[in-house]
């Protein structure tokens, strides 16, 4: 494998949380942002649609796992760039005026959030692939954790330090200061050296079409009950949370004290959550951990209702946010190591890029939606129609596993001789 275990994941770490920053200003301190700016919910929900990248990556992932220098390193070629680029859209977003948002300022936003999405999607691919052609099956329960964690630490940045920054250094010096954080956590990709081996589809072969890859993924065996998995897991969370930060600054809350409640306590607890739940998913199985996980990130949705319904002190909107971001960090662990498992190894990138493309079209999907059904429904039974989108989620990965023979302690798709 070349550099030790720590040392990869480490890099891996660094690299999820230049991921997780993007995503987290975009789902958690953005809504929040907006609605202190009376931003209706129906345009909060839509802004969701600027992730579309994430949608699309699989258009060109073939491109990304097939072209790249092997001198520099085939994934490194392309992270370093998009690394830079997504420091670039930061310092965009540092000249905005943040007065405009109600206004122009709102389209020109989307813009700038829509580039840096392309960029760090084009970043997914490549690291993807670097962390399914550099772990054994073994390493990856525990290397999804650190996975988890560290794009949570990254959603931590861009959801809650950032809502707290803006409100004591102002707007300029916070994007500032996130672009050199990025800067910050590529330095460990210099040092890395990649495997001539990694991700190398053939010196004169051609990239191949991507719609021929996605045919032949499905196609394998078990893959369709997969997919029906990867579409419906998260659908209550995608559902439920996109609401949750409108629903705080509603009841009264500043953006200092939703960056605090729901970034710096409910972040923290998804990092622990995503590490316990790596530890946890060789020693219980993989399909036990996808089932017990799930049932119980849905079940904090009712938090959320209850909430929405009672109102709520800081001690109770910190532990409904405390307990929806554990369970959520150790629901993805498990769910992303079997992505993992069902990577074929040359087209690592491709593959579970595939595979994260299905999550994202669905959640884009149900987040844009979530802002119309919270404004024409209410807050309390937006939260209980997605719990009920959460247990109903649960039915797949039982039809998945009639189809899958035993709880595999490694890949499901690879079935020890003995159980």
């Amino acid at each position: 494998m070349g550099a030790s275990l720590t040392y990869r994941l480490g890099l891996l770490s660094c690299l999820y949380f230049s991921q997780g920053l993007p995503f987290g200003f975009l789902s958690q301190a953005l809504p929040a942002l907006l609605r202190s700016y009376d931003v209706s919910l129906e345009k909060i929900g839509l802004v969701s649609l600027v992730a579309v990248p994430w949608a699309l990556k699989f258009l060109w992932a073939p491109l990304v796992d097939h072209y790249g220098s092997e001198r520099f390193g085939r994934r490194k070629s392309w992270i370093i760039p998009m690394q830079f680029g997504f420091m670039a859209c930061l310092l965009l977003l540092g000249f905005l005026d943040p007065q405009t948002l109600a206004g122009n300022g709102f389209y020109a936003l989307l813009a700038i959030l829509f580039l840096s999405n392309l960029v760090a999607a084009t970043q997914d691919i490549a690291t993807d692939g670097l962390a399914v052609s550099s772990l054994s099956p073994k390493e990856r329960g525990p290397a999804n954790g650190v996975q988890v964690a560290g794009y949570r630490v990254g959603m931590l940045f861009g959801g809650a330090v950032i809502l707290i920054l803006l409100e004591r250094l102002g707007w300029l010096a916070t994007f500032v200061a996130l672009a050199l954080m990025i800067l910050l956590v590529s330095i460990p990709v210099w040092f890395f050296t990649e495997s001539a081996q990694s991700g190398h589809t053939g010196e004169h072969e051609r990239p191949r079409n991507v719609f021929v890859l996605a045919l032949q993924f499905v196609r394998q065996p078990n893959m369709w009950a997969w997919v029906l998995v990867l579409v419906f897991y998260k659908a209550g969370d995608s559902f439920g949370s996109a609401m949750s930060k409108p629903l705080l600054i509603d009841l009264g809350y500043t953006l200092g004290q939703v960056g605090w409640i729901s970034g710096a306590v409910g972040m923290a607890a998804g990092i622990a959550g995503a590490l316990l739940g790596g530890w946890l998913v060789p020693r219980m199985g993989r399909i036990r951990s996808l089932l017990l996980f799930g049932g119980l990130h849905a079940t904090t949705l009712l938090g959320f209702w209850w909430l929405a319904r009672y109102g709520g002190e800081v001690a109770a909107v910190t532990w409904v946010m405390a307990l929806e971001h554990w369970f959520g960090g150790m629901s993805a662990a498990a769910l992303f190591t079997l992505m993992m498992d069902a990577c074929r190894r040359p087209l690592a990138g491709t593959d579970y890029t595939l595979q994260a493309s299905v999550q994202v079209v669905v959640a884009g999907l149900l987040h844009s939606a979530s802002g119309f059904s919270a404004s024409a429904l209410g807050y309390e039974v937006h939260f209980i129609t997605a719990f009920v989108l959460g247990v109903l989620a649960l039915i797949p990965v039982l039809v998945w596993l009639q189809r899958v023979p035993g709880i595999q302690p490694l890949s499901w798709h690879q079935v020890p001789a003995a159980q």
